[in-house]
């Protein structure tokens, strides 16, 4: 099946391989709440994730809709006034 020349090539390649392996550092994980081991870190750590996110959209939103308000807001205002005078309000 396999030859001794083979299992020779393999064996050298592996050797290679584990130096290679031994030369390069080791490049550790981020320490991130998001894997810890511990589930109350992470459920508080994707609970943290949630929260910011969720605020950085309502911000973002009241931002708008208070320019919108702002602008159709004064020109509602200008059109009840206007409704009033004709009136006679």
């Amino acid at each position: 099946m396999y030859t001794d020349q083979d299992i020779a090539n393999l064996v050298a390649r592996v050797q290679q391989l584990e130096q290679q392996v031994a030369v390069t550092p080791h490049i550790a994980l981020p320490q991130l709440g998001i894997i810890s081991k511990n589930f109350l870190t992470r459920a508080f750590s994707v609970w943290g994730l949630y929260f910011v996110s969720s605020l950085i959209i309502g911000v973002a939103v009241s931002c708008v809709l208070t320019i919108l308000g702002l602008i159709l807001g004064v020109g509602f205002m200008d059109t009840i006034s206007n409704l009033l005078q004709n009136a006679g309000l």
